[in-house]
């Protein structure tokens, strides 16, 4: 009896040593573990638990709150800034209904005599600018200004406005100044963008053709130096409702009257602005 419970004695002692040395490798282990995991030499990092949606911070839920621009919008914007210039510019050069009313009376007029005006108008065009390069803008600006009482700087202002000569200036201005109110400088020039020739802008405006050569001839040679301005446009008679046929005489225009034409002077005359013409 003493034996055998000496031998469950010893075996009931190597159990505790078992589970206390058990007890103790398991210690062990888990300080290991918990020493690694603060070590920063071992690589290893604690990750912090994500915040959950409900503890974003205030910053967070701002920018959250405000929402991104919208790309299609800021794309339209300069689209929209266009079609406003667009309708700005469509709006400036909006045509006058008196513009077709003019092609149409215009082109009723005879079109070998509306041709002959179309040459001579652009060879004294043509005198003119060469006046301009040779003596100065400046100094033809201020002559064609003396004759219609506007100032130069106007002139210049059209000039550059509707990228036109010298000699296009003064003949909007010589036709314009003799016709019926209705039109401006810029549908004049709004026409001859059109290809409108000045023989039917001037027939439209319902002007002798008789008497346009004459009269654009009379403020070129102003215009050139070639003559004294009298502050006034040259005269063109206003037709009766239908041009003169080629080759009709114009009829003799009151005696002291500028720019007219003299009897048996027709759509022909010459442009030579270096010989008298008219009135000038």
């Amino acid at each position: 009896m003493v034996e055998h419970g000496s031998k469950e004695g010893v075996t009931n002692m190597k159990r505790i040593l078992m589970l206390v040395l058990g007890l103790v490798v398991a210690m062990t282990a888990v300080a290991a573990a918990i020493a690694q995991s603060n070590d920063p030499a071992s690589g290893a990092k604690s990750t912090p638990p994500s915040p959950s949606s409900s503890t974003k911070t205030p910053e967070a839920t701002t920018q959250d709150a405000t929402p991104a621009p919208d790309a299609s919008a800021t794309e339209k914007e300069p689209a929209a800034a266009t079609v406003s210039g667009s309708a700005a510019a469509e709006a400036a050069a909006k045509v006058n209904p008196e513009i077709d009313r003019v092609k149409e009376r215009g082109l009723k007029a005879s079109a070998k005599e509306r041709e002959v005006v179309d040459k001579k108008l652009d060879e004294i065009e043509k005198q003119i600018e060469n006046e301009a390069t040779a003596k100065g803008e400046a100094a033809v600006a201020g002559r064609i200004a003396g004759e219609f009482g506007v100032t130069a700087d106007a002139l210049t202002a059209e000039r550059s406005q509707f990228s036109r000569g010298w000699g296009e200036i003064l003949v909007a201005h010589t036709l314009l100044a003799n016709a019926k109110p209705g039109l401006t400088i810029a549908d004049i020039f709004q026409m001859r963008n059109q290809g409108i020739g000045w023989g039917v802008i001037a027939a439209g405006l319902d002007l002798k053709l008789g008497d346009v050569v004459s009269a654009v001839k009379s403020e070129g040679r102003v215009a050139a130096g070639l003559a004294k301005g009298d502050g006034k446009p040259a005269t063109i008679r206003a037709g009766a409702g239908a041009s003169l046929r080629a080759g009709t005489k114009a009829q003799a225009k009151p005696v002291g009257a500028k720019g007219g034409v003299s009897a048996g002077t027709g759509v022909g005359v010459g442009v030579d602005l270096n010989k008298g013409a008219g009135g000038k």
